[in-house]
Protein backbone atom coordinates (compact mmCIF):
# COMPACT_ATOMS: atom_id res chain seq x y z
CA UNK A 1 0.00 0.00 0.00
CA UNK A 2 0.34 0.40 -1.51
CA UNK A 3 1.90 4.66 -5.84
CA UNK A 4 2.47 2.31 -5.79
CA UNK A 5 2.77 3.96 -2.86
CA UNK A 6 6.48 4.20 -4.00
CA UNK A 7 5.88 5.64 -7.67
CA UNK A 8 7.17 8.86 -6.18
CA UNK A 9 10.22 6.96 -4.69
CA UNK A 10 11.71 4.64 -7.66
CA UNK A 11 13.09 6.09 -10.67
CA UNK A 12 10.16 5.79 -13.31
CA UNK A 13 12.65 5.28 -16.34
CA UNK A 14 13.99 1.66 -14.38
CA UNK A 15 11.04 -0.22 -14.74
CA UNK A 16 8.58 -1.57 -17.42
CA UNK A 17 4.83 -2.12 -17.05
CA UNK A 18 4.91 -5.77 -15.51
CA UNK A 19 5.93 -4.26 -12.26
CA UNK A 20 3.10 -1.21 -12.47
CA UNK A 21 0.53 -4.21 -13.75
CA UNK A 22 1.49 -6.38 -11.20
CA UNK A 23 1.27 -3.14 -8.67
CA UNK A 24 -2.65 -3.16 -10.20
CA UNK A 25 -3.27 -7.10 -9.50
CA UNK A 26 -1.91 -6.53 -5.55
CA UNK A 27 -4.19 -3.86 -4.79
CA UNK A 28 -7.00 -5.30 -6.81
CA UNK A 29 -6.48 -8.31 -4.55
CA UNK A 30 -6.20 -5.66 -1.40
CA UNK A 31 -9.40 -4.21 -2.24
CA UNK A 32 -11.10 -7.43 -2.83
CA UNK A 33 -10.13 -8.58 1.01
CA UNK A 34 -11.24 -5.47 2.32
CA UNK A 35 -14.87 -6.22 0.79
CA UNK A 36 -15.08 -9.51 2.77
CA UNK A 37 -13.24 -7.96 5.88
CA UNK A 38 -14.58 -4.84 6.46
CA UNK A 39 -18.44 -5.77 4.83
CA UNK A 40 -20.33 -7.16 8.12
CA UNK A 41 -20.81 -10.64 6.58
CA UNK A 42 -21.79 -13.42 8.64
CA UNK A 43 -19.85 -16.90 7.86
CA UNK A 44 -22.05 -19.15 10.56
CA UNK A 45 -24.86 -19.90 8.20
CA UNK A 46 -24.97 -23.03 6.12
CA UNK A 47 -22.45 -23.57 3.33
CA UNK A 48 -23.26 -22.02 -0.07
CA UNK A 49 -21.08 -20.99 -3.04
CA UNK A 50 -22.12 -17.68 -2.94
CA UNK A 51 -20.59 -17.50 0.87
CA UNK A 52 -17.57 -19.49 -0.68
CA UNK A 53 -16.73 -17.07 -3.11
CA UNK A 54 -16.97 -13.89 -0.97
CA UNK A 55 -14.15 -16.40 1.71
CA UNK A 56 -12.11 -16.80 -0.94
CA UNK A 57 -11.46 -12.62 -1.53
CA UNK A 58 -10.21 -12.49 1.87
CA UNK A 59 -7.30 -14.77 1.02
CA UNK A 60 -5.46 -12.35 -1.34
CA UNK A 61 -5.02 -9.12 0.75
CA UNK A 62 -1.73 -10.23 2.49
CA UNK A 63 -0.19 -11.21 -1.01
CA UNK A 64 -1.05 -7.65 -2.57
CA UNK A 65 0.70 -6.32 0.35
CA UNK A 66 3.78 -8.60 0.19
CA UNK A 67 3.96 -7.74 -3.74
CA UNK A 68 3.70 -4.58 -2.69
CA UNK A 69 6.69 -4.28 -0.63
CA UNK A 70 8.48 -6.87 -2.79
CA UNK A 71 8.12 -4.03 -5.65
CA UNK A 72 9.28 -1.36 -2.83
CA UNK A 73 12.40 -2.84 -1.75
CA UNK A 74 13.63 -4.01 -5.39
CA UNK A 75 14.00 -0.44 -6.65
CA UNK A 76 14.88 1.47 -3.21
CA UNK A 77 17.90 -1.20 -2.77
CA UNK A 78 19.61 0.63 -5.57
CA UNK A 79 17.99 4.11 -5.20
CA UNK A 80 19.29 7.19 -3.57
CA UNK A 81 17.30 8.63 -1.20
CA UNK A 82 15.97 11.85 -1.21
CA UNK A 83 13.70 13.76 1.59
CA UNK A 84 11.96 15.27 -1.00
CA UNK A 85 10.08 12.24 -2.15
CA UNK A 86 9.14 11.54 1.73
CA UNK A 87 7.66 14.89 1.95
CA UNK A 88 5.84 14.60 -1.11
CA UNK A 89 4.28 11.11 -0.08
CA UNK A 90 3.22 12.39 3.73
CA UNK A 91 1.55 15.35 1.83
CA UNK A 92 -0.49 12.91 0.14
CA UNK A 93 -1.31 10.79 3.34
CA UNK A 94 -2.30 13.95 4.89
CA UNK A 95 -4.34 15.51 2.00
CA UNK A 96 -6.25 11.92 2.03
CA UNK A 97 -6.53 11.66 5.69
CA UNK A 98 -7.81 15.48 6.23
CA UNK A 99 -10.63 14.86 3.44
CA UNK A 100 -11.77 12.25 4.49
CA UNK A 101 -11.82 12.80 7.86
CA UNK A 102 -13.92 16.02 7.53
CA UNK A 103 -16.37 14.23 5.21
CA UNK A 104 -16.80 11.29 7.30
CA UNK A 105 -17.21 13.97 10.52
CA UNK A 106 -20.04 15.72 8.34
CA UNK A 107 -22.12 12.83 7.00
CA UNK A 108 -21.36 10.37 9.75
CA UNK A 109 -22.75 10.99 13.04
CA UNK A 110 -21.11 8.15 14.47
CA UNK A 111 -17.61 9.89 13.29
CA UNK A 112 -18.20 12.75 14.94
CA UNK A 113 -15.42 12.84 17.36
CA UNK A 114 -13.34 16.24 18.02
CA UNK A 115 -10.19 14.28 19.10
CA UNK A 116 -10.55 11.40 16.18
CA UNK A 117 -10.87 14.72 13.72
CA UNK A 118 -7.55 16.56 15.16
CA UNK A 119 -5.46 12.64 14.95
CA UNK A 120 -6.75 12.61 11.50
CA UNK A 121 -3.94 15.86 10.70
CA UNK A 122 -1.53 13.29 12.22
CA UNK A 123 -1.71 9.94 10.25
CA UNK A 124 1.60 8.73 10.84
CA UNK A 125 1.78 9.44 14.37
CA UNK A 126 -1.57 7.68 14.93
CA UNK A 127 -1.39 4.66 12.86
CA UNK A 128 -4.33 6.23 10.15
CA UNK A 129 -2.87 3.88 8.13
CA UNK A 130 -0.99 0.87 9.40
CA UNK A 131 0.71 0.29 6.33
CA UNK A 132 1.85 3.69 5.75
CA UNK A 133 3.16 4.07 8.73
CA UNK A 134 5.47 0.70 8.72
CA UNK A 135 6.23 1.48 5.26
CA UNK A 136 7.64 4.98 6.15
CA UNK A 137 9.59 3.32 8.36
CA UNK A 138 11.21 0.61 5.94
CA UNK A 139 12.17 3.89 3.48
CA UNK A 140 13.72 5.72 6.76
CA UNK A 141 15.66 2.84 7.54
CA UNK A 142 16.64 1.85 3.77
CA UNK A 143 20.06 3.58 3.41
CA UNK A 144 20.87 1.42 6.40
CA UNK A 145 19.98 -1.49 5.04
CA UNK A 146 21.34 -0.74 1.23
CA UNK A 147 24.69 -0.15 3.40
CA UNK A 148 24.74 -3.24 4.40
CA UNK A 149 23.57 -5.35 1.48
CA UNK A 150 26.25 -3.99 -0.37
CA UNK A 151 29.46 -5.02 2.26
CA UNK A 152 27.41 -8.14 2.39
CA UNK A 153 29.20 -10.96 0.45
CA UNK A 154 26.36 -13.17 -2.03
CA UNK A 155 26.32 -16.80 0.50
CA UNK A 156 26.30 -14.21 4.24
CA UNK A 157 23.60 -12.42 2.68
CA UNK A 158 20.89 -15.08 1.57
CA UNK A 159 22.25 -17.13 5.05
CA UNK A 160 20.95 -14.15 6.50
CA UNK A 161 17.39 -14.10 4.84
CA UNK A 162 17.07 -18.07 5.97
CA UNK A 163 17.71 -16.69 8.95
CA UNK A 164 15.23 -14.27 9.26
CA UNK A 165 12.63 -15.86 7.30
CA UNK A 166 12.72 -19.00 9.40
CA UNK A 167 12.57 -17.09 12.93
CA UNK A 168 9.80 -15.12 11.65
CA UNK A 169 7.85 -17.72 10.24
CA UNK A 170 8.65 -20.92 11.82
CA UNK A 171 10.35 -19.65 15.32
CA UNK A 172 8.32 -17.64 18.22
CA UNK A 173 11.53 -15.81 19.49
CA UNK A 174 9.67 -12.33 18.29
CA UNK A 175 7.04 -11.18 17.64
CA UNK A 176 6.04 -10.32 14.01
CA UNK A 177 5.25 -6.96 13.36
CA UNK A 178 4.64 -5.69 10.00
CA UNK A 179 7.94 -3.27 10.28
CA UNK A 180 10.22 -6.48 10.96
CA UNK A 181 8.34 -8.25 7.81
CA UNK A 182 8.68 -5.43 5.74
CA UNK A 183 12.35 -5.29 6.42
CA UNK A 184 12.53 -8.86 5.46
CA UNK A 185 10.65 -9.01 2.39
CA UNK A 186 13.20 -5.67 1.45
CA UNK A 187 16.03 -8.20 1.90
CA UNK A 188 14.84 -10.77 -0.36
CA UNK A 189 13.43 -8.11 -3.24
CA UNK A 190 17.19 -7.04 -2.59
CA UNK A 191 18.77 -10.07 -3.05
CA UNK A 192 16.67 -10.67 -6.35
CA UNK A 193 17.75 -7.51 -7.82
CA UNK A 194 21.15 -8.13 -7.11
CA UNK A 195 21.64 -11.96 -7.84
CA UNK A 196 18.88 -12.30 -10.36
CA UNK A 197 21.27 -15.25 -12.05
CA UNK A 198 20.07 -17.35 -9.08
CA UNK A 199 16.54 -17.49 -10.45
CA UNK A 200 17.37 -18.98 -13.75
CA UNK A 201 13.79 -20.62 -14.64
CA UNK A 202 11.18 -18.98 -17.16
CA UNK A 203 9.07 -16.81 -16.30
CA UNK A 204 6.14 -19.12 -16.97
CA UNK A 205 7.85 -21.74 -14.28
CA UNK A 206 7.37 -18.83 -11.50
CA UNK A 207 4.20 -17.70 -12.83
CA UNK A 208 2.37 -20.85 -12.45
CA UNK A 209 4.31 -22.22 -9.15
CA UNK A 210 2.72 -18.64 -7.85
CA UNK A 211 -0.50 -19.97 -9.07
CA UNK A 212 -0.18 -23.19 -7.69
CA UNK A 213 0.41 -22.42 -4.26
CA UNK A 214 -2.01 -20.12 -4.41
CA UNK A 215 -4.20 -22.78 -5.59
CA UNK A 216 -4.23 -24.52 -2.37
CA UNK A 217 -5.17 -21.47 0.32
CA UNK A 218 -7.87 -21.31 -1.90
CA UNK A 219 -8.82 -25.42 -2.03
CA UNK A 220 -7.89 -24.88 2.13
CA UNK A 221 -11.14 -22.68 1.82
CA UNK A 222 -12.78 -25.30 0.17
CA UNK A 223 -11.95 -27.77 2.85
CA UNK A 224 -12.94 -25.73 5.96
CA UNK A 225 -16.18 -25.14 4.25
CA UNK A 226 -16.43 -28.97 3.58
CA UNK A 227 -15.56 -30.12 7.21
CA UNK A 228 -17.64 -27.15 8.88
CA UNK A 229 -20.46 -29.37 7.81
CA UNK A 230 -19.95 -31.63 10.52
CA UNK A 231 -17.78 -28.93 12.92
CA UNK A 232 -18.76 -25.43 12.09
CA UNK A 233 -16.25 -23.90 14.45
CA UNK A 234 -13.68 -25.03 11.84
CA UNK A 235 -14.82 -22.89 9.03
CA UNK A 236 -13.46 -19.83 11.82
CA UNK A 237 -10.17 -21.47 10.79
CA UNK A 238 -10.60 -20.68 6.88
CA UNK A 239 -8.33 -17.47 7.07
CA UNK A 240 -5.48 -18.75 8.57
CA UNK A 241 -3.19 -19.60 5.63
CA UNK A 242 -3.97 -16.04 4.39
CA UNK A 243 -1.39 -14.42 6.73
CA UNK A 244 1.64 -12.38 5.00
CA UNK A 245 3.99 -15.15 6.67
CA UNK A 246 2.23 -17.99 5.68
CA UNK A 247 4.48 -19.99 3.88
CA UNK A 248 1.95 -20.41 0.90
CA UNK A 249 1.68 -16.81 0.95
CA UNK A 250 5.30 -16.16 1.43
CA UNK A 251 5.87 -18.72 -1.97
CA UNK A 252 3.32 -17.13 -4.08
CA UNK A 253 4.37 -13.76 -3.25
CA UNK A 254 7.92 -14.05 -3.86
CA UNK A 255 7.22 -16.96 -7.21
CA UNK A 256 4.28 -14.25 -9.14
CA UNK A 257 7.54 -11.65 -8.08
CA UNK A 258 10.35 -13.05 -9.46
CA UNK A 259 8.16 -14.31 -12.91
CA UNK A 260 6.72 -10.48 -13.11
CA UNK A 261 10.56 -9.42 -12.62
CA UNK A 262 11.70 -11.55 -15.81
CA UNK A 263 8.51 -10.49 -17.78
CA UNK A 264 9.04 -7.16 -20.29
CA UNK A 265 5.69 -6.15 -21.39
CA UNK A 266 7.18 -3.16 -23.12
CA UNK A 267 6.45 0.67 -21.93
CA UNK A 268 1.98 0.72 -21.81
CA UNK A 269 0.67 3.85 -20.98
CA UNK A 270 -2.64 2.77 -19.48
CA UNK A 271 -1.24 0.46 -17.25
CA UNK A 272 1.65 2.91 -15.69
CA UNK A 273 -1.56 5.69 -15.39
CA UNK A 274 -3.76 3.32 -13.36
CA UNK A 275 0.23 2.03 -11.56
CA UNK A 276 1.06 5.00 -10.37
CA UNK A 277 -2.38 5.72 -8.99
CA UNK A 278 -2.42 2.32 -6.44
CA UNK A 279 -1.45 4.01 -3.58
CA UNK A 280 -4.16 6.72 -4.04
CA UNK A 281 -6.59 4.26 -4.22
CA UNK A 282 -5.11 2.37 -0.81
CA UNK A 283 -5.36 5.69 0.64
CA UNK A 284 -9.45 6.71 -0.64
CA UNK A 285 -10.80 3.03 0.39
CA UNK A 286 -9.18 2.03 3.20
CA UNK A 287 -9.34 5.22 5.25
CA UNK A 288 -10.00 4.13 8.99
CA UNK A 289 -12.64 7.31 9.14
CA UNK A 290 -14.49 6.62 5.90
CA UNK A 291 -14.17 2.72 5.53
CA UNK A 292 -16.87 1.85 7.51
CA UNK A 293 -19.66 4.17 5.92
CA UNK A 294 -18.01 3.19 2.24
CA UNK A 295 -18.77 -0.87 2.76
CA UNK A 296 -21.70 -0.54 5.26
CA UNK A 297 -23.70 2.37 4.14
CA UNK A 298 -22.75 3.09 0.50
CA UNK A 299 -22.60 -0.65 -0.80
CA UNK A 300 -24.04 -2.30 1.90
CA UNK A 301 -21.68 -5.69 1.24
CA UNK A 302 -23.61 -7.61 3.88
CA UNK A 303 -27.33 -6.68 2.75
CA UNK A 304 -26.96 -9.08 -0.17
CA UNK A 305 -24.74 -11.93 1.39
CA UNK A 306 -27.87 -14.17 0.84
CA UNK A 307 -28.45 -12.64 -2.61
CA UNK A 308 -28.21 -14.43 -6.06
CA UNK A 309 -26.55 -11.45 -7.44
CA UNK A 310 -24.07 -10.98 -4.74
CA UNK A 311 -20.73 -11.97 -6.48
CA UNK A 312 -21.67 -9.79 -9.15
CA UNK A 313 -22.26 -7.35 -6.38
CA UNK A 314 -18.92 -8.10 -5.40
CA UNK A 315 -17.41 -7.72 -8.70
CA UNK A 316 -18.86 -4.08 -9.64
CA UNK A 317 -18.07 -2.58 -6.13
CA UNK A 318 -14.37 -3.77 -6.23
CA UNK A 319 -14.38 -2.35 -10.05
CA UNK A 320 -16.22 0.79 -9.10
CA UNK A 321 -14.18 1.30 -6.41
CA UNK A 322 -10.77 1.39 -7.90
CA UNK A 323 -11.89 3.06 -10.78
CA UNK A 324 -13.54 5.73 -8.53
CA UNK A 325 -10.49 6.37 -6.15
CA UNK A 326 -7.86 6.16 -9.31
CA UNK A 327 -9.87 9.07 -11.05
CA UNK A 328 -9.82 10.46 -7.99
CA UNK A 329 -6.20 10.53 -7.33
CA UNK A 330 -5.27 11.29 -11.14
CA UNK A 331 -7.14 14.67 -10.23
CA UNK A 332 -5.52 15.46 -7.48
CA UNK A 333 -2.15 15.02 -9.26
CA UNK A 334 -3.17 17.14 -11.80
CA UNK A 335 -4.65 19.74 -9.46
CA UNK A 336 -2.86 19.82 -6.50
CA UNK A 337 0.56 17.31 -6.44
CA UNK A 338 1.60 18.84 -9.72
CA UNK A 339 1.85 22.77 -9.23
CA UNK A 340 3.22 21.37 -5.44
CA UNK A 341 6.03 19.42 -6.83
CA UNK A 342 6.60 22.43 -9.43
CA UNK A 343 7.04 24.94 -6.29
CA UNK A 344 9.15 22.91 -4.12
CA UNK A 345 11.69 22.19 -7.25
CA UNK A 346 12.06 26.02 -7.06
CA UNK A 347 12.53 26.38 -3.44
CA UNK A 348 15.11 23.43 -3.81
CA UNK A 349 16.96 25.47 -6.45
CA UNK A 350 16.92 28.74 -5.04
CA UNK A 351 18.53 27.11 -1.56
CA UNK A 352 21.03 25.21 -3.52
CA UNK A 353 21.91 28.59 -6.01
CA UNK A 354 22.48 29.92 -2.21
CA UNK A 355 24.78 27.19 -0.69
CA UNK A 356 26.71 27.33 -3.66
CA UNK A 357 27.02 30.61 -4.09
CA UNK A 358 28.14 31.22 -0.04
CA UNK A 359 30.71 28.13 -0.99
CA UNK A 360 32.33 30.31 -3.52
CA UNK A 361 32.18 33.26 -1.43
CA UNK A 362 33.97 31.11 1.82
CA UNK A 363 36.42 29.70 -1.01
CA UNK A 364 37.44 33.62 -2.21
CA UNK A 365 38.05 33.96 1.16
CA UNK A 366 40.11 31.11 2.10
CA UNK A 367 41.98 31.95 -1.62
CA UNK A 368 43.10 35.81 0.13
Amino acid sequence: MFCCMVSKIMASKERNSSFELLRIISMILIVMHHYNYHGGFDFNGPFTFRMYFIQCLFCGGKLGVNLFVLISGYFLCKSKFKWKRLLILELEVLFYSVILGLISFVINPSQRDVENLVYAFLPLQKKKYWFYTDYMGLVLVSPLLNKGIELMEKKFFREVIIAIGIILMFVPVIENTGFKWFIFLYLVASYIRYYPEDFGRSKRFYLLLGISFYSIVILYVFTCDLISLIDINVRKNYDSLSSEDCILIVVTSFALFIGFSKWNIGNKKIINIFGTSTFGVYLIHDNKDFRTFLWKDIFKNSAYQNSNIIIFHAILTVFLIYICCTIIDLMRKRIIEKPLLSLIDKIQEKMEKKYSKNEENLDIKNMV
